[in-house]
């Protein structure tokens, strides 16, 4: 009984020695690791003596447990060397191999003074090439960071409750904190510029941000070690060669607008700068570019431009009223549009508003399904159902031109970008606007409500802004984005906005052979719209052959379905770009049934007849009179050759006035038409 007591008392004294053991490393390696050469040489003299001390005392078999005790101190000895970072393993190993050497020379040799000369040299061949090492002095490096931080958190009246839970030295001479906040503190506490003053450095070197989504605790500061158009990537990944090759991450048609548009780097990471237009929950949503001018915002597009023609699965249009069409033109071959007036702008919303229509119907329908067969609820982007992204360039200066030109069509197309604002997301429909300004006099805030998330350059004013980011601490002027391509980009998801750096878009545009070439890749893999969809937009069918000196012609050239050429099934949309306007009402009706009206869609002023009805009106008649059971709606399109929001348009006005010429029984997909008539015989 007695026995085991003892072994049990003796273990635990040996549990508790290692543990003292382990702790007393670890203070030892972080609070005196410059002592580190001196430490191992007195280990082996302090192990030399006490072996010596203990084989005089119990005779030759001590040197038996001496060397038992050496060797369980080595075993642990290199495995806690194993866990050290990479720097800091090789000194390591060779310290680990120097003490246990000089401890066997001194137990073996002890007697000569020539044995200590050969320790104390050796030693102190490794402790200079230990002090001078990137282990070493990267540990005094961070131990001095750790220590400006603290001091600068101090200053800031941060409470002692927050900490810093890593210091870092990056590579390019970057240093980077991670903190964790205290229950008194909040990250707005914070800012970039305060942090940059105390470090006395330039605000565009200081990049404070949140490390994770959705927490309040947890912080990242980064001083970089060059200004940030020195430190960010400069080149598109899609221009450089090898991306594009087969297999390559940019190989053209292979990527999808769904993973997001790379325009630059997040200042203060290495992660690339992406401006998503579909969240995580893969529901599209419009994006709007701010800044003044001159501060990068036409280099942004570009970028934005570029990714998207990258993707094959996005149809790209582009409006650019203020500069006949700049924005598009070294994309041209690529692009399935560029509107320079402001009758094919008018014209492409309606498009967009008629399409966006037919799409939400057909979701509705369940004609729409995802790539696991699943009935959609959104628009599924594809090879052969692409998205549409629509660009307008200088959106605030071009409606005050066309206002003071044509208020009643300013007004009309103010309607319909409110109005597609609303529910065109839902069809895969992307609006991208450009403005220097978002506020309220003169971009109208039922629109700026709709976006999604923003890209914001230095702006001349704070009011510049409008509503965006409310309750955030965002630098909007000089102060907080100095740099001209720096933007602060929003997150779809709900993250904070980070601070980016734009592609150097305008000297890559500036090598001609070479970004033609690009462009001409891209072009080849482009997608289409269907046929019928071509007919109600009026564009999306075709590339252009290419930029030509005049904006106008290059507009018209990626416009052969443009509103001169118009189907008689595409009238709606026709009516939209030959007259002064449309009956928004009646197109919303027709085309979506009652309980899939939008919520808040804006009305279009204007009630003219559409050309060709009367024809369309007859056929459907005739086709509803020949059928026994009635018809669906597919049976009339079928029947009668029409597209759906034709079709939707002819028999809400077969049905309305005050002598129905059809009537309807049932509801959703089992609805049927049959002749008015036939209701009177029957009763």
């Amino acid at each position: 009984m007695g026995s085991n007591t003892n072994a049990k008392r003796a273990g635990r004294v040996v549990v508790q020695t290692g543990r003292g053991a382990v702790k007393a490393t670890e203070f030892t390696v972080l609070h005196w690791r410059g002592l580190l050469p001196v430490l191992c040489i007195g280990a082996a003299a302090a192990f030399a003596g006490g072996s010596s001390l203990f084989a005089w005392l119990y005779g030759p078999w001590a040197w038996a447990w001496t060397a038992a005790v050496g060797a369980v101190l080595f075993v642990w000895a290199d495995g806690w060397v194993g866990t050290l970072q990479k720097p800091a393993r090789a000194p390591g190993v060779a310290f680990l191999l120097y003490t246990a050497a000089a401890a066997v020379v001194l137990i073996l040799a002890g007697a000569f003074v020539e044995a200590y000369l050969v320790v104390g040299t050796t030693g102190l061949v490794l402790g200079t090439w230990w002090w001078n090492g990137q282990a070493y002095q990267g540990h005094k490096a961070e131990r001095r960071a750790e220590r400006r931080m603290e001091t600068v958190l101090a200053k800031l009246g941060i409470s002692s409750g927050t900490r810093i839970t890593s210091t870092r030295i990056l590579p390019d001479g970057s240093r980077e904190w991670r903190l964790y906040l205290g229950d008194e503190d909040r990250p707005d506490q914070i800012k970039a510029d305060d942090v940059a003053h105390m470090l006395k450095t330039h605000l565009d070197r200081v990049v404070v941000r949140k490390v994770e989504k959705g927490s309040s605790r947890s912080v990242k500061i980064v001083h970089l070690a060059k200004s940030p158009d020195q430190v960010a990537e400069k080149t598109h990944p899609a221009l450089k060669a090898a991306n594009r090759k087969a297999g390559g991450a940019w190989e053209p048609g292979t990527r999808s607008v769904v993973e997001g548009l790379p325009t630059g780097s997040v200042l203060g990471s290495a992660a690339t700068a992406v401006v998503k237009v579909y969240n995580e929950n893969r529901d599209s949503r419009c994006v709007m570019l701010l800044g003044k001018s001159g501060m990068g915002k036409t280099n942004t597009a570009s970028a934005i431009l570029l990714s998207l023609i990258a993707c094959g699965d996005v149809v790209v249009g582009v409006c650019d009223i203020p500069k006949a069409g700049n924005l598009g033109l070294p994309f041209a071959p690529a692009l399935h549009r560029i509107a320079t007036t402001a009758e094919e702008l008018e014209a492409d919303l309606v498009g967009l508003y008629n399409l966006a229509s037919d799409r939400c119907a057909r979701l509705a329908r369940g004609e729409v399904r995802t790539a696991e067969g699943k009935r959609a609820r959104n628009w599924v982007p594809g090879p052969d159902s692409p998205a549409i992204a629509y660009l307008i360039d200088e959106l605030a200066n071009t409606m005050l031109r066309i206002a003071a030109e044509d208020p009643d069509r300013a007004e009309r197309i103010w309607d319909l970008l409110i109005g597609l604002g609303q529910f065109v997301r839902q069809a895969g429909i992307v609006l991208v606007p450009m403005s220097q300004t978002a506020k309220r006099d003169m971009i109208r805030p039922d629109f700026t409500s709709q976006m999604g998330t923003y890209v914001v350059h230095q702006l001349k004013k704070a009011v510049d802004a409008g509503d965006i980011w409310q309750g955030l601490d965002v630098n909007y002027l000089e102060a907080g984005l100095p740099k001209v391509g720096m933007n602060l980009l929003g997150d779809l998801d709900g993250g904070e906005p980070a601070k980016t750096m734009s592609y150097d878009m305008d000297s890559q545009i500036a090598d001609e052979d070479a970004w033609n070439a690009v462009v001409a890749a891209y072009a080849a893999t482009r997608p289409n719209l269907h046929a019928v969809e071509v007919g109600t937009l009026g564009w999306g069918n075709t590339l252009g052959a290419g930029a030509t000196g005049d904006a106008a012609e290059a507009g018209s050239a990626l416009t052969p379905h443009g509103p001169a050429a118009l189907t008689a099934d595409t009238a709606t949309a026709g009516q939209g770009r030959a007259g002064s306007g449309m009956d928004a009402a009646a197109l919303l009706a027709d085309a979506i049934e009652e309980d899939q009206m939008p919520a808040g869609a804006a009305i279009i002023p204007g009630a003219e007849p559409v050309e060709g009805d009367d024809e369309r009106e007859a056929a459907v008649l005739a086709a509803i009179a020949a059928a026994e059971k009635g018809l669906t709606r597919a049976d009339i399109e079928r029947a009668a050759s029409l597209s759906t929001s034709t079709a939707k348009r002819v028999l809400g006005a077969l049905q309305g006035g005050t002598a129905p010429r059809i009537r309807r029984e049932g509801a959703g997909r089992a609805t049927r038409y049959y002749p008015a008539d036939d209701q009177l015989v029957t009763a």
